[in-house]
């Protein structure tokens, strides 16, 4: 996703309008009000009031109607289109209308050929050697996936907290069904791919790869944040 140069040195600051860091400065800023508000202090108010001007940029700004999603931006107003789940943490901001929401999952989410979650959830016609498991780390399409560092590190594996940001964000939009489905069968996907690893080889993985046949976990391989894949499915069972 970050192929490129974003860098610039003369301001010190990257030069791309990202969806996941303002979706997640949004998220930030809305939680840390409510503790805020939990504890007594005064800052409520103004936290609540940073979250919703960021939520109202990222909806004029960062959704590309030509793509269906909410997209990454270059400095000069162009899109940037390699599409990553961070493009779903606009849900996370609640910064997605609903119809932006269904789009997002029937073009992409929910798109054998981009991030492969299988309506129910079994991964039913994926492509057991490309993108079995759901929500790789780059859309399945690019052009990018599965090249170099470990056939995918960050080019196609599955990272478990990407899994447990997206699935909060398509909890904001329960009311929307596409994206109830989409969500159930997330959930249900991740835990079938961690366990799959975890019967195997018991081990919980730092990254799984989307292919079926994936020996064994790529990174560490009894990583705490791993198991944020079978959370998911917890909180969906009601558990948490």
């Amino acid at each position: 996703m970050y192929d490129g140069e974003f860098w610039s040195n003369a301001d010190s600051l990257m030069q791309l309008y990202d969806v996941g860091m303002s979706s997640m400065f949004t998220m930030e800023a809305a939680a840390v009000a409510e503790l805020a508000d939990a504890i007594g202090r005064p800052e409520g108010p103004m936290l609540r009031k940073r979250a919703e001007s960021m939520r109202v940029l990222i909806a004029a700004h960062l959704w590309d109607e030509t793509g269906r999603i909410f997209t990454n931006k270059f400095s000069n107003g162009s899109f940037y289109r390699r599409i990553s789940p961070t493009s779903f943490y606009a849900l996370l901001a609640n910064a997605s209308t609903n119809a932006q929401a269904e789009l997002m999952m029937t073009h992409w989410m929910m798109n054998r050929t981009r991030f492969c979650v299988t309506p129910n959830g079994d991964m039913a016609g994926n492509d057991p050697h490309r993108c079995y498991c759901g929500l790789p780390s780059i859309s399945a399409d690019d052009s990018a996936f599965g090249k170099t560092g470990n056939d995918g590190y960050w080019r196609g594996h599955v990272w478990a907290p990407m899994v447990q940001l997206t699935y909060w964000g398509l909890q904001n939009y329960d009311g929307v069904p596409a994206v109830r489905t989409a969500r159930k069968a997330l959930a249900k996907q991740a835990t079938d791919m961690m366990m799959e690893q975890y019967d195997r080889h018991a081990h919980i993985c730092e990254n799984f790869s989307p292919n079926r046949e994936a020996a064994d976990c790529t990174g560490d391989t009894f990583y705490s944040w791993g198991a944020l894949a079978g959370m998911v499915s917890l909180v969906e069972a009601g558990y948490y």
